[in-house]
């Protein structure tokens, strides 16, 4: 059983490291690369690229992992609790016990943050007893207050969960207390890869890892054992810490063997080396050679500084043999030039993709269903009827809709004026009008009236989606 650190600043190298050390390997172990969810696909991408190395090695998560060993010891027969279940959970707990809650109520920013509580705690294996233990040091009546919130809430939520659902914030858990009883990583080889930190979850699954795998290679970014350093001047000062508790976790310590990759094969031109180098370093060092590579551009605006880049793009494109797809801009706050940028990149026609989350809401779909859902809570109101029609879902010509509009705001039709008859100003000349309205407000408010009635009958979750679907 063996440890093994590989340690290096960025881009010496460190992962393809590990890539090359497992083509080496002639032996038939098991190799299970271990990296964080979101390095997992470049990982494969790695592993796919060397075919010698496909057949024994495979890329795995700690969640993954879980699972694997879940199954292994009996199997999944809980449901597994999504995000959206854990909040439901939580808001009818704070529902369901407003008199014994000093501090949080049933908002959403209380039930986001409840769930994270949770979340952390669980990362972290405090327990219940944990937090109980401590209330009774703590003096500060109001931090107290606040610990019985979380305790309660805490308790209530596994109270909920036990022999129901598998909460996946458990899953590392169930990890750390099983990897040693079942035969999936004993005698492999484990390469843990591109993590900064890790969880205590996660800590206490390494250490039982260390045990039972035949040889076990970390890889860290710094770039030195120097432990005892200043941590406002060290960039590599939490990697470290991690490192120091890794170092901890290992019980034979002479088996730790250490490998120093400090040569940058990242960087492509002396520059960007330079700046890697001395950036944060505490003398301050001036680059003497002539700058090809590196450019600085004062714009005035945000507008002239995506412009510039703009027009940059189009000169490399003309210049150099390459396409769109090969030029990346990357920016801290993507909110504020996102849209900035379609305007002008439109503009230059250039096609862009910017990788942005967005709102669930901006979804046409979801706007029809939600507009439905605020006509039944707002009881037929006259803004959520109006909102409903102008999701454009209802065939009904957009003129209809603005005289059906203006008749609704010059007699005051809202909540259950809509479901009859519009007798409202009706004479001779304008009866055809009038009737021709009352069957375009049979059209709207006939079939959301059958679907509310159905959603009565039954008036659970599932039935609800069943309906609406």
């Amino acid at each position: 059983m063996g440890l093994k650190i590989i340690y290096g600043p960025a881009g010496s190298g460190k992962s393809q490291y590990i890539y090359d050390q497992i083509n080496k390997n002639k032996e038939k172990n098991k190799i299970y690369i271990i990296t964080p969810e979101q390095f997992s696909f470049t990982a494969e991408q790695k592993l796919m690229e060397n075919k010698k190395s496909i057949i024994n090695a495979e890329v795995i998560t700690f969640n993954r992992l879980a699972y694997r060993v879940i199954n292994e010891i009996g199997g999944i027969i809980n449901t597994n609790l999504s995000k959206s279940g854990k909040a439901m959970i939580i808001y009818s707990i704070l529902q369901n016990n407003k008199k014994d809650l000093y501090f949080l109520n049933k908002s959403n920013e209380n039930i986001d943050l409840c769930t994270r509580i949770i979340t952390e705690l669980k990362k972290h294996d405090i327990s219940i007893e944990d937090l109980e233990n401590e209330k009774e040091k703590i003096e500060n009546k109001y931090l107290k207050s606040k610990l019985n919130d979380i305790i309660l809430i805490y308790k209530k939520f596994e109270e909920k969960i036990i022999n129901k659902y598998l909460d996946e914030t458990d899953l590392l858990t169930i990890l750390a207390k099983n990897i040693d009883k079942i035969n999936l990583l004993k005698n492999a080889e484990i390469y843990i890869d591109e993590f900064s930190g890790f969880t205590e979850q996660e800590y206490l699954t390494i250490k039982k890892v260390i045990k039972i795998a035949k040889n076990i290679t970390i890889t860290f970014c710094i770039n030195n054992l120097e432990f005892n350093t200043d941590p406002n001047t060290d960039i590599f000062f939490e990697n470290k810490k991690t490192l120091k508790k890794i170092i901890n976790l290992n019980e034979e310590k002479n088996k730790i063997e250490f490998i120093n990759l400090n040569k940058i094969k990242r960087f492509k031109n002396e520059e960007l080396f330079f700046i890697e180098k001395y950036l944060y370093n505490k003398k301050i060092k001036k680059y003497e050679k002539n700058i090809n590579n590196i450019e600085i551009f004062l714009a005035k605006n945000e507008y002239s500084e995506i412009e510039n880049i703009a027009k940059k793009i189009k000169k490399i494109i003309k210049e150099k043999n390459i396409r769109y797809k090969d030029i990346s801009i990357i920016t801290k706050n993507i909110e504020k030039y996102s849209n900035l940028a379609k305007a002008i990149f439109n503009k230059y026609e250039i096609p862009i993709f910017i990788d942005e989350k967005r709102d669930l809401n901006q979804n046409i779909i979801i706007q029809y269903v939600l507009s439905i859902l605020e006509i039944f809570i707002k009881n037929y109101s006259y803004e959520s009827i109006f909102n409903y029609l102008k999701t454009e879902f209802i065939e009904i010509e957009e003129n209809d809709i603005f005289k059906l509009e203006k008749y609704c705001i010059k007699y005051g039709i809202k909540n259950n004026k809509f479901k009859k008859d519009f007798i409202y100003g009706i004479n001779e000349k304008n009866k055809e009008e009038i009737n021709n309205l009352n069957e375009i407000r049979k059209k709207i408010i006939e079939p959301l009236i059958k679907l509310k009635n159905q959603i009565d009958e039954e008036k659970n979750i599932k039935n609800i989606i069943k309906q609406i679907y």
